[in-house]
């Protein structure tokens, strides 16, 4: 059985030596960054060279999104488009037995 003072030696050891491959990765990542900007290279095409989906957030910025038109309208104001999962006042009404056509617009 190990005593106390060697297992702290050895966690003081495991901590060093996960310091120094922090230290290491840190590196690294600063040298890809650099060669990156170096070379006009973006995350996404970077993600894309990686097999991953590229992002397409910059191409939707700015833009607005078309209003959808409603599909489905109550007699208390509540509406539903149709899209996504039905809203709840919409599956309680089909639960008690109207039928979804029946609220169309």
């Amino acid at each position: 059985m190990r005593s106390p003072k060697e297992i702290a030696a050895e966690v003081a050891k495991l901590l060093a030596e996960a310091k120094r491959v922090g230290r290491k990765r840190g590196k690294v990542i600063k040298a890809i960054v650099k060669q990156m900007s170096a070379n006009d290279i973006t995350l996404a095409e970077l993600r894309a060279a990686m097999g991953g989906k590229a992002a397409t957030a910059k191409k939707t910025i700015g833009k607005k999104r078309k209003k959808v038109a409603v599909k489905y309208k109550d007699k208390d104001g509540n509406t539903w488009t149709g899209r996504g999962m039905a809203p709840r006042w919409l599956v309680a009404a089909e639960k008690s037995g109207k039928k979804r056509q029946s609220f169309a617009v």
